[in-house]
Formats: structure tokens, C-alpha cells, sequence
């Protein structure tokens, strides 16, 4: 069986848990990046611990909400990346009840696989680059290993029969017609200048024109300029439905021109710059090309129930504890 390996899941293993300490979940607030969002038999699951496995679908959240709705959209991402690295633990914990032999060879295959899927030439650049992380190459090949552990554990489990027929792919595709309609979406960048920013208009004016005159300039005024989300990259938030949008954002957009920057855009929240990076229409489905596809939703569903049982049943005897703010 191959396995797979998810980079932000890798990142995300790389955090150390730290200490507790007093957080305000709402996004606007200072971050404590060593608070403690819950426990799990007494080991604690941190900020830091989730913040790379959530932070892409956070900055997303940006575009379609605000106020209070943004503010549960980003509950809600950190809530369940909590419960899944807290049936993470519970399962490799399972395995350390009675452990099963995984071959040496077959972790430093998969570390070397890791280190050139991250964009590495070499063990000993990963190696370097993980020291300067404060990591070691010791405990990559743990989290490896772990990684490797927990695919094996739920692969035990479910141990799914393949045998999907195509009468019920074919029914699963005309219940579920609008499932295989990919909406119109965008890749959208954004600039904002808070409400509370001194000499805003000014600022607004100068990076308004500085944008009309080059829309190029967009990810670099945004590193300069931008309080927003994703402004170290630019201001990139990826790539979003468009019925996802803010109204504010929708009424400012009225078409979706690739390379355009749309703005200002004025809120409670202050001054919006906003760029379509690149424009992705409706595509309709057809049923001889999506058939694969089906077929492994279908089986992922089956996967997915087994998983959901087994979580379950070793949650019944974890001792849990949530702290998240009210």
C-alpha cells in the first residue's frame, strides 16, 4: 500500500506543544501562539500545533465573512483541525498498545520522499533547513514514522470492499447531479487598510493610484500596505467561489476580469484593494468522464464511516478537555 503524505499535515506535526496561556479566538485580536485549545489525556493540543493545517482556509475566510460570522467561520476551522489532531493522537496511541513492525527502509524512503515533494535536492539540504527550523532530523523520522502508523491503523480498519457495481455509480450520479457542477470561482488578492490606520485616506489614495497606474504592483503594495490576511504572500487568499463572496466584495465585483484590481472598497473594518488573479467559469459534469471519480467518492464514503466508528470508540475511553473561548 502506498502511502500518502499531506505537507501542510506535515508542517502542522512539526509545532511543539507549549504551555497554556490566555486566547481570544476572535481574528482580530493579537494571536498567543502558545495558547492551548484542548487536552487529550493530558497532553495539551496548542495553537501553534494547528495554525499551518488552517491558516490557508482562515485567510479564505477573510473574503466570505466578517464580524461575528467571521469570527465562527475561524471557530470552526481550528475546532475540527483540533479533532482530527486529537484523533491523530488517539489512534497512533492505539497502535502503542500493540505495536506492529514497520520496516527501517520503508521510513527513509518515505522521509527522502517527503524532503523532495517539499522541493529539497538533497537529505542533507531538508536536514540543514529542519535544524534552522529548531526540528532534527531525528524527529522528522518520527513524525514519518507516525504518519505511517496512523494510515496503517485506519487502512486496518476499514479494509474496504471494492466492489462498487456501475449501477451505483450511475445512481449516485443522478441523485447527486449538482455535487458534480463546479461553481464559478476566482483566485482573489486582497489589500486592506484598517479603519484605525493613521493618514488612511492618504494611504488609500497613494496605493489607489499607485494600482491604477500598474495593477502588477498589486502583491508587492500588499506586502508594504496590507493588514489583511495573506499579506506576506501578497495578499493571495486563493482561490474562492464566487457565491462565497461578501456582499460588500460581490457589489464591487460585478465582472471578473483576470488582472484587474477592484477598489476601494469601504467597510467597518477600513480600506479594501481587490484583485481577480485569475477567473475559473461553471463547469458542467459529465458522467463518463467523472465515473472514476464516483466510484472513489463512493468508496472514500465507506472509508469515511469506518473512520468516524473508530474514533468514536477511542474516544470513549480518552479523557478530553476543550478551551475554547465563549
Amino acid at each position: 500500500m502506498k502511502i500518502g503524505w499531506h505537507i501542510p499535515a506535515f508542517l502542522a506535526m512539526l509545532a511543539l506543544p507549549a504551555a497554556a496561556a490566555d486566547y481570544e479566538l476572535r481574528p482580530d485580536s493579537k494571536l498567543q501562539i502558545n495558547s492551548v485549545l484542548a487536552s487529550v489525556n493530558g497532553e495539551p493540543v496548542s495553537l501553534e500545533d494547528i495554525l499551518p493545517a488552517t491558516r490557508q482556509q482562515e485567510y479564505q475566510a477573510y473574503a466570505a465573512y466578517s464580524g461575528d460570522r467571521l469570527y465562527e467561520a475561524i471557530r470552526s476551522i481550528r475546532r475540527k483541525a483540533v479533532d482530527d489532531l486529537i484523533n491523530r493522537k488517539l489512534v497512533i496511541a492505539d497502535y502503542r498498545q500493540q505495536p506492529f513492525a514497520i520496516p527501517n527502509q520503508q521510513i527513509e524512503e518515505e522521509l527522502d520522499n517527503v524532503a523532495e515533494r517539499m522541493g529539497y535536492r538533497s537529505r542533507s539540504e531538508f536536514i540543514r533547513q529542519a535544524r534552522q527550523s529548531g526540528s532534527s532530523i531525528e524527529r522528522l523520522r518520527r513524525q514519518v514514522e507516525e504518519n505511517m502508523i496512523y494510515q496503517l491503523m485506519l487502512y486496518r480498519r476499514y479494509q474496504i470492499e471494492q466492489n462498487i457495481t456501475p449501477r451505483e455509480v450511475y445512481e449516485y450520479y443522478q441523485q447527486h447531479r449538482g455535487d458534480f457542477v463546479r461553481p464559478e470561482s476566482l483566485e482573489l488578492g486582497m489589500i486592506l487598510l484598517p479603519a484605525d490606520s493613521p493618514e488612511l485616506e492618504a494611504t488609500a489614495e497613494k496605493v489607489g493610484g499607485e494600482l491604477k497606474a500598474d495593477s502588477g504592483r498589486f502583491a508587492e503594495l500588499a506586502r508594504l500596505y496590507s493588514a489583511g490576511p495573506g499579506a506576506e504572500n501578497g495578499g493571495t487568499l486563493g482561490r474562492i467561489e464566487r457565491r462565497r463572496l461578501r456582499p460588500e466584495f460581490a457589489a464591487a465585483m460585478p465582472d471578473l476580469s483576470p488582472g484587474r484590481v477592484y477598489g476601494p472598497v469601504r467597510t467597518a473594518e477600513g480600506i479594501f484593494f481587490l484583485k481577480v488573479i485569475a477567473h475559473f467559469p461553471e463547469e458542467q459534469s459529465d458522467f463518463r468522464k467523472l465515473a472514476p471519480e464516483i466510484r472513489a467518492r463512493l468508496e472514500e464514503n465507506r472509508r469515511e464511516k469506518s473512520r468516524e466508528r473508530y474514533f468514536e470508540e477511542l474516544r470513549k475511553d480518552a479523557v478530553l478537555r476543550y478551551f475554547f473561548g465563549k
